[in-house]
């Protein structure tokens, strides 16, 4: 979680961030993940208010 944490703040505000080709492959792995953890349990609150 750390690089994900830097990576996103050092993305951001140094101009001079890089990474390797497979910190990228592993943060791009974690954010498939989120996205998914998050849709699963935002379909399960929707469906909760019916």
């Amino acid at each position: 979680m750390k690089l994900l944490r830097k990576a996103y703040v050092s993305a951001r505000y140094n101009p001079d961030y890089s990474i390797t080709s497979e910190e990228l492959t592993w943060l791009a792995e974690r954010v498939d993940y989120l996205q998914e953890l998050t849709e699963k349990i935002c379909k399960e609150k929707i469906e909760s208010f019916v």
